[in-house]
C-alpha cells in the first residue's frame, strides 16, 4: 500500500510542483484548494500525511490543523505547514500547540520537502527521488 498524502494549497503552481515530486517518489497524492475541502476529505479517509499552506480561503492552515488534531482518527497525522510569512510567523508556538511536524518557508526546495515527508513517515531508508 502506498502512502496517501494530502496537499492543501490555493497556489496551483506549488501544488503541481509538490504533487509531481511526491508522485515520482511513489506516493499517492490528493490535492485541495483550501483547508475546508481537505478537512472534509480527511474525515472520510484519513491520509498518512498532510502538507498545507498557512494562508488559504475558507479555512486556513492553522484552522485545518486544529480540526485535524481534534478528531481521534486524524490527531496523529504528520503535518507540514507551508508559509510565505517567514519571520512574521511564530513557528515554535504552533509546532508545540498544534503538534505540527514541520514548517517550511516559501520558497522551498521540493527535494527538501520530499526528504521531510520521508522522515515524517519513517521512510528515511527509501531512495529519494
Amino acid at each position: 500500500m502506498n502512502h496517501l498524502i494530502y496537499i492543501c494549497d490555493d497556489d496551483s503552481h506549488i501544488v503541481r510542483a509538490i504533487s509531481m515530486k511526491l508522485r515520482k517518489a511513489g506516493f499517492d497524492v490528493e490535492c485541495f484548494p483550501d483547508g475546508f475541502e481537505c478537512w472534509e476529505k480527511s474525515r472520510q479517509q484519513a491520509p498518512h500525511m498532510i502538507i498545507t499552506d498557512l494562508q488559504m480561503p475558507r479555512m486556513n492552515g492553522l484552522e485545518l490543523c486544529e480540526k485535524i488534531r481534534a478528531l481521534e482518527t486524524t490527531r496523529l497525522i504528520p503535518i507540514t505547514l507551508l508559509t510565505g510569512k517567514g519571520f512574521e510567523f511564530d513557528h515554535d508556538e504552533y509546532m508545540q500547540t498544534l503538534k505540527i511536524t514541520n514548517v517550511m518557508v516559501k520558497p522551498f526546495s521540493p527535494k527538501k520537502l520530499l526528504m521531510q515527508v520521508q522522515e515524517s513517515l519513517n521512510l528515511t531508508n527509501d531512495v529519494i527521488g
